[in-house]
């Protein structure tokens, strides 16, 4: 494969993009100009859109007919090319790095072998949460090593990857329900497949506005889908965990821990700990009510 670069303003790229597809050229890419925000739960980005970018056009056919394409590419675009390389990386397959959550327990892939610890088999299909955000790692911590989850049950909220439910699972769960908006269920049956696990089982859909899809209560709710979703999610939480059950809630950043805290402790929940890596909170308490 090789891979022309130009640079132009990104108030143009819509057009670019248009002209190149007319003449069948779709393998196009670049990098938005992005300014990273802060908003009240986390962060956001904003385009700038004053600002020049790199667009790249990749041709896979052979090299012989490469000078045609760069003169149709320069012709189409208005400008010359600024570089030219040839990528031979291979895109068909991804490696998904291992995660070492601490010195017992590694995310690794199935034909990698950690003999000294104990490991989560895992292939990652681009559900989120694979275990390698901060917010992810800490509760993968405090789930295979402090919780109390044998014979429990649990509802994992937002569940993505279902790395979570798995490392529940693992701990002695006796049943697990992984919840999320979208079509996860092919990627969670696998991963838990790769560790004989079979106690888990995957619900699609809005749960907020179909609360017919969970009937049960659990002694256990995890949430790590950020502070305003927790927020959002609070009524249902109070409604589906047992009586003295447990919250477990992530994705929390420090400038909103203190209000999320509140709105949690306000349904009659008992705040237990906290734990923080970097700006990212995560936290346990407990239903009192």
């Amino acid at each position: 494969m090789y891979i022309l670069s130009y640079t132009i303003p990104y108030k143009d790229l819509d057009m670019a993009m248009e002209k190149l597809q007319i003449h069948n050229i779709y393998n196009v890419f670049y990098e938005a100009p992005l300014e990273i925000t802060t908003d009240d739960y986390g962060y956001g980005y904003i385009e700038k859109d004053d600002e020049d970018i790199t667009l790249k056009v990749a041709m896979e056919d052979t090299e012989g007919e490469l000078n045609e394409f760069i003169e149709l590419v320069d012709s189409i675009l208005g400008v010359k090319h600024i570089g030219l390389e040839e990528n031979t990386n291979d895109y068909t397959t991804f490696e998904f790095p291992a995660i070492h959550i601490d010195d017992t327990w590694v995310i690794a892939s199935p034909e990698e072998e950690y003999p000294n610890k104990n490991k989560i088999n895992f292939i990652s299909q681009g559900a989120f949460g694979t275990g390698l955000h901060e917010t992810t790692q800490d509760i993968l911590r405090l789930i295979l090593n402090k919780l109390e989850l044998k014979d429990k049950t649990v509802l994992d909220i937002g569940t993505g990857s279902g790395i979570l439910s798995i490392a529940a699972s693992f701990t002695g769960a006796k049943k697990v329900d992984a919840v999320d908006i979208r079509d996860i269920t092919d990627e969670v049956e696998l991963n838990a497949s790769l560790n004989n696990i079979n106690n888990i089982k995957a619900i699609v859909g809005n749960i907020l506005e179909d609360e017919s899809q969970i009937d049960e209560f659990y002694d256990w709710i995890f949430i790590n889908i950020g502070g305003e979703e927790t927020k959002m999610f609070m009524e249902f939480i109070n409604n589906h965990l047992n009586k003295n059950g447990n919250l477990l809630v992530s994705g929390l950043v420090e400038w909103s821990f203190d209000e999320v805290k509140a709105n949690v402790e306000k349904y009659g929940f008992k705040f237990i700990e906290k734990y923080q890596t970097n700006e990212w909170c995560t936290a346990t308490f407990k239903k009192s009510k």
